[in-house]
Parts: C-alpha cells; structure tokens; sequence
C-alpha cells in the first residue's frame, strides 16, 4: 500500500487533483473535500480496469477495510482505492455530511485522478453515498456492490444513535488537555459504556480521538456535521431519490444475516433503485467484511472479475 503518485492509476498529484473544490452535482454546485485515500495494488492489477473504490461506513475510517483492500487486490485483478469520507479518518471537515455530500466527493475524486469509471463498494453510510453516486452519475459506476444497506429504514435503534454522537459532543470540552493521548482516551470511556454494545464499539470510538499539533483533543469525525445530516443519512434516505432513474449496472447486495438493516421489504424497495440486484446472505453482522472475511472476498472477486 502506498499513496498515489504521478503515473500511478490515479494520474494526477494531489495538489492538482486538490484544485477540484467545487463539483456540479445534479444540477447542483457543492463544496467538496478532499479524501484521503489508500491504493492497494499488485504485479497483476489490471490497471487498465476501473478500480474497486471501497467507503466505510458510519464514525470509523478506511483503515478499517485495510486488510480487506490487500486481499481483494491480491485475489482479484483489479485495483482498489480505500478512501476516509468526509468528516472522518484524514479527510477534509465539513459542516454539511449527507450521502448526496458525500457521492459529489466521490463524484469529484474520480474526475480528478482521471479515473472515468469504478466499481462501487460501499459499507452502511458509504454505501448510501455510493448508491446516490450510482443513481446520479451512473456512467462513473461500472457496477456496485452494497454491504448490509439498502434505502430502505435502518433498524430503529441504529436511527436513534444519534445520542452517540450528541454525547462525543458534550464529552469533548471536558477533557483534560493536560493529558496524554492514551489517558484522554481513557478519560472518556465511561460517558460511551452504556451507549455502545460491545467492547469493540467502545475501542473504536476512543481510537476515534486524537491530539491536535496545538495540543488540545478532537474528534477524528465530525459528530456535530454527522447530527446535522442525520434526517438525510440516516431517518429519510430514500426520499433524498426521489425523481432519480434506477441504475441499471449490475448491483450486489451483500447481506447480514445476524442484523435486521435487510429486510424483504428493504429489498423490494432497493429493487426499485437497482433492478439489476443481486442478494447474497452471509452468516454474519454487520461488519461482514470482518465477520466473514473469506466468503465476503469470494463474493467481491467473483463479482468484479472482468
């Protein structure tokens, strides 16, 4: 893994590639940022192949498919780029965080790395923002695959986490900057016991923070954007689509059998998007890609193979 260079699959340097501020969207100009990425590739990438741009999901970052892009990369013939999404990981901070935000990036990204086309994988928030990428710029997706999200209602109780992110929030102020990293980290534990369901939640959201060069602690995401955009993201996806043509490219639905983010009547509704559906169910939740990492591999290589 590397980042891109001049002749790379991604031709243009960042600086360049940076100039690319302002995206028309839709008919619409939005401000876009400027992702931070990760390119795994191998002696047998076919690197005249659209890459497989991979976008994680909700208040984690691209380092989380890390192991994910090597292996697709090894196993497959096409190249893979991991990118941070706005307001997470190392990418710009904006105080607007929607999937139709978040798609114009993207949109923006392959413009400017001169990619044409890429296959589509998104995870949970990255898959909304791929699906709004597929539906308004279809010519820029070759073909898409979605893990455990559709556009139809998430669980409720995934809809009403926004208590988490109200709660990153209020604990920020109240840290101590005096503190190492290590120690802040510990400091706010205990205000996210009760609102996460597992010891891994709660490693990834103090992971989540970090101390700026001037020495005061912040948020690797942007909790107070990621609230502001919740009714979009989150509550009333699907109406953000309304009036958008189906696209028509092949379309994977990689599912979680152990989560209720599909439903039947989740697939029905994602069949109206994508007609070209394809529904795969995998003995795991909803981090598949972590749950069940061989079957998820086999699935995204067999499916992107040329």
């Amino acid at each position: 893994m590397r980042r891109a260079q001049q002749g790379d699959i991604m031709s243009l340097p960042w600086q360049i590639a940076f100039l690319i501020r302002r995206f028309s969207f839709g008919g619409e100009s939005i401000q876009t940022v400027k992702m931070d990425y990760a390119i795994y590739k191998k002696p047998h990438s076919h690197l005249n192949l659209p890459p497989i741009m991979i976008m994680h999901g909700l208040n984690v970052s691209r380092s989380n498919w890390r192991r994910t892009g090597r292996f697709i990369a090894k196993r497959g013939p096409r190249a893979v780029i991991a990118v941070d999404a706005r307001n997470h990981g190392e990418s710009g901070h904006s105080s607007e965080h929607t999937p139709k935000h978040m798609a114009a990036d993207a949109a923006a990204f392959i413009v400017g790395h001169k990619l044409n086309r890429i296959v589509a994988l998104g995870h949970s928030m990255g898959g909304r923002a791929l699906m709004t990428l597929a539906l308004t710029q279809p010519e820029q997706v070759e073909c898409a695959i979605f893990v455990d999200i559709t556009p139809g209602k998430l669980p409720r109780d995934v809809q009403e986490a926004w208590n988490l992110f109200e709660k990153m929030v209020e604990v920020l102020p109240t840290i101590p900057n005096e503190l190492p990293l290590h120690e802040g980290r510990k400091f706010i534990l205990p205000s996210f016991v009760k609102l996460v369901k597992s010891d891994l939640d709660l490693i990834l959201i103090a992971h989540n923070l970090k101390k700026t060069e001037s020495g005061t602690f912040a948020w690797k995401s942007n909790p107070q954007a990621i609230l502001d955009g919740w009714e979009q993201s989150m509550c009333n996806y699907e109406k953000t689509l309304s009036g958008l043509k189906p696209y028509d490219g092949k379309t994977l639905l990689i599912a979680a059998k152990k989560t209720t983010f599909v439903t039947p009547s989740n697939i029905k509704t994602m069949k109206k998007y994508f007609p070209n559906l394809r529904v795969e169910y995998l003995d795991a939740d909803h981090k598949v890609h972590v749950s069940q990492p061989d079957k998820f591999l086999n699935l995204v290589v067999d499916f992107t193979k040329p």
